[in-house]
């Protein structure tokens, strides 16, 4: 089953680097960039309600007890200032689009899940709705969006003058010559496994955003970075990733030297409130030019 988020926000560790730039002071406007980095759920009994998630989602928790749904994480926590049940179930509902609604709710029922609305079409969202309980009382509100919803969408959009992109997701390609070489790399050196799989593709999601690889008889130049991940702690990355296999690159040319495989960038877009950024290089095994790097504060 596929889940997605209602909401595409990034996951927690797109807020962590944003923590950074709350440095301002008083009177100061902080950045333009906002992101909601995950949804908490406090429960008294946060093993039982994590349980539930996972077997009606078919989701896991990642090493720090979040649990993935798409673009953003869910945490399921203790606290002692909360009540068994939620005393008002419909202040904040979890929308999780599906891309298929009958299927989940045939899945929900099966388990024994409690219906406050059952899967219903609605007009004129154009798209399935149903809302089950989770044991804390909370209100899970499942949606399948038809083509008639995104038609529609296209068209408030257009009428308010945007783009048909500037309101799309984006995901970068990259070509390999040999797939099943390029699978080995990604998983052996970075540490990265598919999500999904079909002939002559792989597709990854990180922590916000994804990419995926093609198969293609082409070779790229591998003279400009093609893909970038940005991280907290550059030398910890680089360092991990030496460990791995690994291999950096080495430049020194007017604007750009590294040392020992990083390398400070002056600018950056005003927009995050940085000034700059280190930045380190390696190719991956189909000789595309990868990145990582760690945004330097004003």
């Amino acid at each position: 089953m596929r889940v997605t988020a209602a909401l595409r926000i990034s996951k927690r560790r797109e807020v962590l680097r944003m923590d950074e730039s709350k440095e301002h002071t008083a009177g100061t406007k902080p950045s333009a960039r906002h992101q909601i980095g995950s949804i908490l759920l406090a429960s008294a009994d946060p093993k039982a309600l994590r349980a539930w998630y996972e077997r009606a989602f078919d989701v896991h928790p990642d090493p720090d007890g979040f649990l993935p749904f798409g673009t953003v994480d869910l945490l399921i926590t203790a606290r002692d200032d909360v009540a068994p049940m939620n005393p008002e179930s419909g202040r904040v509902i979890i929308n999780i689009h599906v891309d298929d609604a009958h299927a989940t709710a045939l899945h929900l029922s099966a388990i024994g899940a409690r219906w406050l609305a059952q899967l219903e079409y609605r007009r004129p969202d154009e798209a399935w709705f149903g809302t089950v309980i989770d044991p804390d009382g909370n209100y899970v509100q499942i949606i399948e969006l038809t083509d008639a919803y995104w038609a529609a969408r296209r068209l408030r959009h257009k009428q308010a003058g945007l783009s048909v992109l500037e309101v799309a997701s984006v995901a970068t390609r990259l070509p390999a010559q040999d797939l099943d070489r390029a699978r080995r790399f990604y998983a052996d050196k970075l540490g990265l496994l598919p999500v999904e799989s079909r002939p002559g593709g792989l597709r990854y999601e990180c922590g916000a955003g994804g990419f995926a690889l093609f198969e293609s008889s082409g070779r790229p130049s591998g003279e400009h970075t093609q893909m970038a991940w940005q991280v907290d702690d550059i030398e910890a990355v680089v360092a991990e990733l030496r460990n791995r296999g690994v291999v950096f690159e080495e430049y020194d040319m007017p604007g750009l030297r590294t040392i020992d495989g990083v390398a400070e960038v002056a600018g950056n877009y005003p927009s995050y409130g940085r000034v700059g950024e280190r930045a380190a290089w390696f190719h991956d095994s189909e000789g595309n030019l990868l990145a990582v790097g760690q945004a330097l504060g004003a």
